[in-house]
């Protein structure tokens, strides 16, 4: 088909990565560009756009408020209509590249940051926000380099709004799990359901790669499937 629309940054300029990440619901759009200097020397941003009928047209530049040089927010972004999560996987809250993750909500004028999150049990290296999906009240944020069960087994971890706040609901880690895996280095949530694709694991031969379903029972996130490729 055509392309309807080709949308490029107001501000855009070389080596700024616009495109490094996408997401989209409904007639909302963000798209990440970890490269761009606003706070700094590839401190990274993420644009909103909005359709308006008859063309996408650029809403908002998100910036994290406490934003750095060599943050690379915009490494990953996750939206899910009036709430946006943008992964910053080389931010330093936590030590060198142990990453963090920051909500915007649309308050019906304008994206406001939320709240920036952060693991619980993060660590240098971490590149928690490396990937990055919401739905709902539901943030899943990836942790592909945690040292979990093993040397850069990985991690993700699960957020929930509480009305107030988003909390850390838990922390998934594969049950097989092992070094080098890098669990975490893609997520995506669905309501209840939850996928975690970990491409270093070598169970069909090296990084032939896995993913592993997870399912809330009201309780808990419980792995419930691991999926690989028949071929």
């Amino acid at each position: 088909p055509p392309i309807e629309h080709k949308v490029t940054p107001l501000d855009g300029a070389a080596n700024d990565e616009f495109g490094v990440a996408v997401s989209v619901s409904g007639d909302v759009a963000v798209v990440g560009a970890f490269g761009n200097d606003d706070n700094g020397s590839s401190s990274g941003s993420a644009y909103v756009f909005r359709w308006d009928g008859s063309a996408w047209v650029e809403e908002q530049k998100l910036l994290a408020l406490d934003g750095a040089s060599d943050d690379n927010f915009g490494i990953s972004v996750s939206v899910s209509i009036d709430v946006a999560v943008v992964g910053a996987n080389a931010d330093g809250d936590n030590g060198t590249n142990s990453g963090s993750a920051y909500v915007f909500r649309w308050n019906g004028s304008s994206w406001e940051e939320e709240q920036e999150l952060l693991a619980s049990d993060g660590a240098e290296g971490d590149v928690f926000g490396e990937s990055v999906s919401v739905s709902g009240d539901v943030a899943v944020v990836g942790a592909p380099r945690k040292t979990g069960v093993a040397p850069l087994s990985g991690s993700a971890y699960v957020f929930r709004w509480d009305g107030s706040a988003w909390q850390e609901e838990q922390k998934l880690v594969a049950s097989d799990g092992e070094s080098g895996d890098k669990f975490g280095i893609s997520v995506s949530v669905s309501g209840d359901v939850a996928v975690v694709g970990a491409y270093g694991d070598d169970d069909n031969g090296d990084f032939s790669g896995s993913a592993y379903m997870f399912r809330w029972n009201g309780s808990a996130w419980a792995e419930e499937q691991k999926l690989r490729a028949s071929d």
